[in-house]
């Protein structure tokens, strides 16, 4: 989710070499020594040999995973079941109040991995929460005009 995110403002969030002589001088270093082929981080990969397995040190790229289903089971147990049985996602109409405490039940009692639909039902009470607790914005003289 941060990588997704980052990305799509054009931001590095998770640079491991932030030394910022060691980025001015690989700037300096023509890009033969950088990328091989297909094969990118040519140089780091050189001098990491040495210490690193081969299966480390080319593995194909992969993300990591957020331990959702855990934190849901133990310390974001309460704000789970608040927020997904509560009264905002009930008041909307739009969910079957007996399957969501299936939701949280199975999954919180371990017999299924809903993290996924639970994580999405978390997300969209957030949101209706900051709109239907969000204070009322007044509209500046002239602002209108702006629009």
């Amino acid at each position: 989710k941060v990588d997704r995110a980052s990305m799509a403002h054009s931001l590095e969030v998770r640079e491991p070499l932030m030394d910022h002589e060691l980025v001015e001088w690989m700037a300096t270093l023509p890009s033969s020594l950088k990328v091989r082929g297909q094969e990118g981080k040519f140089l780091l990969k050189e001098a990491m040999k040495p210490r690193l397995s081969e299966d480390i040190l080319f593995r194909p790229k992969m993300g990591f995973a957020v331990p959702l289903a855990r934190w849901f089971r133990g310390p974001l147990r309460e704000r789970v079941r608040q927020a997904v049985l509560g009264p905002r996602l009930a008041a909307t109409g739009w969910f079957n109040q007996d399957y969501l405490r299936h939701l949280v039940d199975a999954h919180q009692s371990g017999a299924s991995d809903y993290s996924s639909p639970l994580w999405t039902l978390l997300m969209f009470e957030a949101f209706l929460r900051n709109v239907l607790d969000a204070p009322t914005v007044a509209i500046l003289p002239g602002a209108e005009a702006a629009r």
